[in-house]
């Protein structure tokens, strides 16, 4: 099976940069499309517990559609086909269900995440939640 619609998700990390440099190398000898994803996490406990409101994600969505914009021109500038995103919303559901589903995603590769034991036990990795419930192949880059 040759992939054709791959999957980055984004977060600004060390190993999510080594997910998109990873993503960008296998659609470029695929000539497959990139889609690279960057999603505020809206969490509902941040917004009762904190008061925080809309403004504040609206602020972070715009910092982040600036952030992703030198991933875009990389990929560009190797040649890759590449689309990019940024969502608002449950980081686990839109990258490991939604979004592939509704773009037809047959790849997701995404970073291994950086928490600690207690963070993993208390929410779980964004990572494990895609290999447990994307319906495609996931790819893990340490």
């Amino acid at each position: 099976m040759a992939y054709q619609r791959i999957l980055v998700g984004l977060d600004g990390s060390k190993p999510a940069d080594r997910a998109f440099r990873v993503g960008c190398s296998l659609a470029q000898s695929l000539s497959a499309r990139l889609y690279v994803l960057w999603i505020v996490n809206r969490d509902r406990g941040m917004d009762s517990s904190f008061g925080v409101n809309e403004d504040f994600y609206q602020d972070l969505y715009r910092k982040v559609t600036q952030k992703i914009k030198p991933y875009l021109e990389q990929a560009q500038e190797q040649k890759v086909e590449v689309v990019g995103k940024v969502l608002i919303g449950n980081v686990k559901t839109i990258l490991a269900k939604e979004f592939p589903q509704e773009q037809q995603i047959d790849l997701i590769i995404l970073g291994n995440t950086g928490i600690n034991a207690v963070e993993k036990m208390l929410q779980g990795s964004h990572s494990g939640y895609a290999v447990r419930h994307a319906p495609c192949d996931v790819l893990i880059v340490r």
